[in-house]
């Protein structure tokens, strides 16, 4: 059996959407832990390894130029091929876009980036897009060329090729 390694690096948005609530027994605030880590080790326990870095846990309309700046930061100081960037779907595009342009005059580019993300959160949601994508983003590294890619709704898209649809909530 393959086994890959995927370096996963987490910008927010709703795909790892924590949200305070209350609870009622012990009357105090409480985390729901939707994180996409505790996602793959407590319920997938996948067969390839993988490790986790946060950039920021944001809205993706509020990334800043230094959230991105970090980000290429990470891309180029890891030596893992296969990245995997979990993003708010509002931004998403826009992300890919700025990735393109940074790494588009690297001669030998090999790594496989794809940002994912989700419209609702993967974890407390019966009926969430989330587990979805980002498993088709997990199996996607194996039939993509290097280069940066956007993984949604069991699409795999350069940034030009796809939109959001808030009306569907879907990319097309």
């Amino acid at each position: 059996m393959l086994k890959h390694h995927i370096h996963i690096i987490k910008m927010g948005g709703t795909i790892e959407f924590i949200d305070p609530a209350y609870d009622n027994i012990n009357r105090q605030l409480m985390r729901l832990d939707s994180s996409v880590d505790s996602y793959l080790k407590n319920l997938i326990k996948p067969h390839f390894t993988y490790s986790t870095e946060t950039v920021c846990e944001k809205d993706s309309r509020e990334i800043t130029p230094d959230d991105l700046e970090r980000l290429v930061k990470i891309i180029e100081s890891i030596p893992h091929d296969n990245i995997l960037i979990t993003h708010g779907t509002f931004t998403m595009r826009d992300t890919a876009e700025f990735l393109e342009k940074r790494f588009s005059s690297e001669k030998e580019n090999k790594k496989k980036i794809i940002l994912t993300g989700s419209m609702i959160p993967i974890i407390g949601f019966s009926a969430s897009d989330a587990p979805f994508n980002l498993g088709y983003s997990i199996a996607s590294f194996d039939s993509i060329s290097p280069g940066i890619y956007l993984c949604v709704n069991g699409g795999i898209f350069k940034s030009n090729e796809v939109e959001k649809n808030i009306g569907l909530l879907r990319f097309e």
